[in-house]
């Protein structure tokens, strides 16, 4: 399994996040006072707009180890949270991280397994 996501398509760069090492981010938070579960989770926003996603972009299609692909407006990609730990350990399996919708509509079934991130 490989623990980094890239974020590619209609962007300026191309981003590799690493959600192992985001323990050490400052920028991490509780997922239980968000949505009840239990965990870390980081806000996909920052690196999305580090990416620079190019003014004709619409939507982000999360690519799944799978072959699977769930396609999301990129407005609803700028407020998801991306889970990285369980436990104070990395998410095993369907790591290295699982999507959230920004509104916890999805947190009984998290995207999970992502491999990339395609801003179209």
């Amino acid at each position: 399994m490989n623990d980094v996501i890239l974020i590619t398509g209609n962007v300026a760069f191309q981003i590799n996040l690493d959600p192992t090492i985001w323990i050490f981010d400052d920028r991490r938070f509780d997922m239980q006072e968000r949505f009840g579960v239990n965990g870390l989770g980081m806000e996909l926003a920052p690196f999305l707009e580090h990416a620079q996603p190019k003014p004709d972009a619409a939507k982000v299609v999360i690519h799944q180890q799978d072959g699977s692909k769930t396609v999301v407006p990129l407005k609803m990609a700028r407020k998801a949270v991306l889970q990285f730990a369980r436990d104070g350990k990395p998410i095993r399996p369907n790591g290295p991280a699982l999507f959230y919708f920004g509104d916890g509509s999805n947190k009984e079934n998290p995207i999970g397994a992502i491999t990339r991130l395609e801003v179209v």
